[in-house]
């Protein structure tokens, strides 16, 4: 029996699924210079990461939901897909503004829509980690990870599941179910398309932020400009 989902959006979500593939229950190497695992997002000391994660979580998902929504009602769904395909999260300067220790965002999934959304090792064992909780009937509201290359400080990613609202079938149904226009539109936009056969409410994939370990400095102070000194008076 599927788990039915209580769920932000699933809003393009991304390509397929291409990293090496882990046991998510436990530590793994993920790369010869990366190694993941997954810390307990209650716990005292990974509250503050975790808050920041989350704040920045529900920004972006509702920033996307807004976005999609108002393409549908101008263009129908092939406007909405259009939207998904022109829209980049950023990646350099402030992320999410206000939100300095926000360094990196991503949507990701098993069955990814863009290409450029496949996970990397450390969000193949968050993903393996949502699926295999889904088929034991649970469903965990957020993951927090630690990330560790050699010479560099932790990476903290936070990943909240995300699933289909009733709205996105129109573009993530069964095939056989999608209007004309979409099925043309996705040929057209995403030829390696996965990310269809969705019914409401099913687990789509992860939306994840990385949280820096300390606040970043604050940026220098502008520098003084000594005072014009005037020139002495002729007598």
């Amino acid at each position: 029996m599927k788990t039915r989902l209580p769920l932000i959006v699933a809003l393009a979500l991304a390509g397929s699924a291409t990293a090496p593939v882990h046991a998510a229950d436990t530590p793994a190497a993920a790369s010869p210079a990366l190694s993941a695992s997954f810390v307990d997002p209650e716990a005292p000391e990974n509250r503050e990461v975790r808050e920041i994660g989350e704040r920045a979580i529900n920004r972006l998902g509702v920033t996307l939901v807004n976005e999609v929504a108002v393409a549908v009602s101008k263009g129908g769904a092939e406007k909405a897909l259009d939207v998904c395909h022109l829209k980049a999260l950023p990646l350099t300067g402030e992320i999410v503004s206000g939100m300095p220790r926000i360094t990196a965002v991503k949507r990701t999934s098993l069955k990814v829509r863009n290409p450029a959304n496949a996970p990397d090792a450390a969000d193949q064992l968050a993903l393996e980690k949502v699926d295999k909780d889904i088929q034991s009937g649970t469903l965990p509201k957020v993951l927090l990870q630690r990330v560790d290359r050699p010479g560099e400080k932790p990476e903290w990613r936070v990943y909240r599941p995300v699933g289909m609202a009733q709205q996105c079938v129109t573009c993530h149904g069964p095939t056989e179910s999608l209007a004309p226009e979409v099925k043309a539109r996705l040929a057209e936009r995403y030829p390696k398309d996965q990310a269809t056969g969705y019914a409401a409410g099913q687990w789509r994939g992860l939306l994840r932020v990385s949280v820096s370990d300390t606040p970043p400095p604050p940026p220098p102070a502008p520098a003084k400009t000594a005072p014009a000194t005037k020139a002495p008076k002729k007598t």
